[in-house]
C-alpha cells in the first residue's frame, strides 16, 4: 500500500508539472489574439523570403520586404539571387542554344513589391500579385575551363503568388509563378559561345520559406 501511495504522489506531481507546460502555448496564442486590431494596423513587419533553386536560373535567393502594417496589403523591398555551375535546368530556361556550354547566374539584384489580394482561413492563406525589376549578370564557359564571357541584362518579372502561414503565424511558405521579360535588347547580349542566346521571355516559379519579423 505504501508503494502504491508513493506512485500516486509521483504521478500527481508529474501531472502538475506537465499541465503548465502544455498550457503555455495556448496562453501565448490567447495573448496574441488580444492585441487590438488598431494596434496591429500600426505595427510594421519585415517579410523575409528564402528560396531554393528556381526556374529563374538561381540556386538560392532572398527577398526582404517591409510592410508598413502587419495587416496592410502593401509591402516593398529588395531581392537578390545567385546561381552556380551545373544548373542545366536554369540555363535552358534562360538561354537558347545550350549545348556543351555551361551558364551561371553570377548575380541578380532588384526591387520588389507585392499587393495582398485578400486573407482567408484567419490569415492562413493570402494570395498576392507582385512585381520585381532588376539587373542580372550571367557568365559562360565550355567544359571546366575559366569563364569565357559575361553579359548583363535588365529584367522585369510580374508574378501571382500565395502565402501560407498556418494559424497566421510568423513562419510559412511563399509560392509565386509568372513570366519574366529581359528588359534589354537581347540582340546585344549574346555570349561568345556558339549559338547561346538569352531569351527575351522566360518562365519563373519559386517556392520559398517565409518568415515574418
Amino acid at each position: 500500500m505504501r508503494v502504491s501511495s508513493l506512485n500516486a504522489v509521483n504521478v500527481s506531481k508529474a501531472v502538475l508539472m506537465v499541465v503548465p507546460l502544455l498550457a503555455a502555448p495556448v496562453l501565448a496564442d490567447d495573448a496574441g489574439e488580444q492585441i487590438p486590431a488598431s494596434e496591429r494596423e500600426r505595427r510594421a513587419a519585415l517579410l523575409m523570403e528564402v528560396s531554393p533553386p528556381a526556374l529563374d536560373g538561381s540556386m538560392y535567393g532572398i527577398r526582404l520586404d517591409i510592410a508598413p502594417s502587419m495587416e496592410g496589403p502593401f509591402s516593398f523591398g529588395l531581392m537578390g539571387r545567385a546561381g552556380q555551375w551545373g544548373n542545366s535546368l536554369g540555363a535552358k530556361t534562360r538561354f537558347d542554344g545550350v549545348g556543351l556550354t555551361e551558364v551561371k547566374l553570377n548575380y541578380a539584384v532588384g526591387v520588389d513589391t507585392r499587393y495582398t489580394l485578400g486573407s482567408f482561413a484567419n490569415g492562413t492563406l493570402r494570395p498576392f500579385v507582385g512585381l520585381t525589376v532588376g539587373v542580372e549578370e550571367f557568365v559562360s564557359r565550355t567544359g571546366d575551363g575559366p569563364s569565357e564571357a559575361a553579359t548583363t541584362a535588365a529584367f522585369v518579372e510580374p508574378a501571382a503568388g500565395l502565402m501560407w502561414r498556418p494559424g497566421a503565424g510568423r513562419v510559412g511558405l511563399s509560392a509565386r509563378v509568372g513570366p519574366g521579360f529581359t528588359f534589354t535588347d537581347v540582340r546585344d547580349l549574346e555570349l561568345r559561345a556558339g549559338d547561346l542566346r538569352l531569351k527575351p521571355v522566360y518562365p519563373t516559379a519559386s517556392l520559398g520559406l517565409l518568415v515574418v519579423l
